[in-house]
């Protein structure tokens, strides 16, 4: 039985439950998660370990890898911007960067590029990991000279790598400053929590390890899905097997090199700022930004967005059948907006969920704000143990 550490209300006591299953699952290595309701911090807990070879606890300030929900603090970003009337998202990304207009991409625009509508979800230039470090000319000429891989507009294909290369520079053109260091001073600073796209050498010791699932593990998993089963997983199986390349360039070009996801528990990685995949951050960190977004996008001094873009944030979005992700799903200004039920049950949901399981969600009509993170990775798009914890965290609700 798990060792659950830290605070909750008894009225969540459905939700700490469902996470004490998924350590009994052993599903888990280490892991926590964090509600608030109504501005008010209500569940703060955390259990298991941090790293497996010296048997460290994860703590209270433990930090993880989050990878995808990293987009979500880059949208947020972007949307601190245009509440201060310093971006638009229905101008053309040209207006801002005039080199992105290259290759045929003149017209399309902020909110295209950032919903995954703009056919740039991948890069046919080869490139590396590492050239973010050591040859970012190379990486800034092959964003330029690529043209849409579909007709902007006309298709959604999520953009799981170079969305992120071309949300970076883009925003470096619109802010004049790095989007880690904007999320550094007026997110992470003015909020209190530790929470970073790249970095600090300060904070190592606070990261967890990350454990990928093994090779076997998941051809183990995936070939019953890939030959019989109607799952996301299975989808994207059978389209890869069958030749559809965007798959394989939308999640392998940057390459990582041989020690795939594994490459993330180095400091060198750490210390880039990838605004689509090297977020590090708790569970607190995640809940309390997302919190000022389920009350509307205001909490005391802190405002992230007026009633106009979360009216944007909250639409129900007429979800695109994705043909990276093979499912259906959207994005509001660069935040995911989820199936009903699949998070959450009020399509006014939002947030993004990372590979291995974490998720960042704000529900403004609940009032509801929910981070949670893990170091076990799962071979799922979407994890048992996430839509558990999410299940359970509106079951506490109700």
């Amino acid at each position: 039985m798990a060792d659950i550490q830290g605070e909750w209300h008894t009225r969540f006591t459905p939700l700490v439950d469902a996470f004490k299953e998924n350590f009994s699952l052993k599903q888990e290595t280490g892991a926590a998660i964090c509600v608030y309701l109504k501005g008010e911090k209500v569940v703060d807990v955390w259990s298991g370990e941090s790293d497996r070879k010296t048997a460290a606890p994860w703590n209270a300030d433990t930090l993880v890898p989050v990878f995808s929900v990293t987009k979500a603090l880059t949208a947020l970003c972007f949307l601190i911007l245009a509440a201060r009337r310093k971006f638009d998202y229905d101008k053309p990304v040209s207006d801002y960067w005039p080199d992105f207009a290259l290759g045929g991409k003149k017209d399309i625009t902020c909110r295209q590029l950032l919903e995954h509508r703009a056919g740039l979800y991948a890069i046919e230039t080869p490139l590396k990991l590492s050239d973010f470090r050591d040859n970012y000319p190379k990486v800034y000429r092959a964003m330029i000279m690529q043209k849409p891989l579909f007709v902007p507009g006309s298709n959604q294909g999520y953009g799981a790598q170079v969305w992120g290369a071309y949300a970076g520079e883009l925003f470096r053109h619109v802010a004049l400053e790095s989007v880690g260091q904007f999320f550094s001073r007026e997110v992470a600073h003015r909020l209190g929590i530790d929470c970073f796209i790249g970095l600090p050498p300060r904070c190592d010791a606070q990261v967890a390890t990350l454990y990928p699932v093994s090779v076997f593990d998941r051809l183990t998993a995936l070939v019953p899905d890939i030959i019989t089963g109607d799952t996301t997983e299975g989808r994207i199986g059978r389209a890869f097997l069958s030749g559809n390349r965007s798959i394989e360039q939308a999640y392998m070009n940057p390459d990582v090199g041989l020690k795939s996801i594994e490459i993330f528990n180095e400091a060198w990685v750490r210390r880039l700022e990838l605004p689509w995949v090297n977020g590090i951050a708790s569970a607190r960190s995640l809940a309390t930004i997302m919190n000022v977004l389920s009350l509307g996008g205001k909490a005391g001094k802190i405002q992230f967005a007026n009633a106009e873009l979360m009216r944007e944030l909250s639409r129900e979005n007429p979800l695109r059948y994705d043909m990276v992700l093979q499912k259906p799903l959207g994005w509001n200004l660069g935040f995911l907006k989820e199936e009903r039920w699949l998070y959450s049950p009020n399509t006014e949901a939002f947030g993004h969920s990372g590979m291995g399981g974490p998720v960042a969600l704000a529900d403004p009509k609940a009032k509801v704000a929910f981070g949670y993170v893990c170091n076990k990775m799962d071979y799922k798009v979407r994890p048992d143990k996430t839509l558990r914890l999410c299940k359970a965290l509106y079951a506490s609700l109700t």
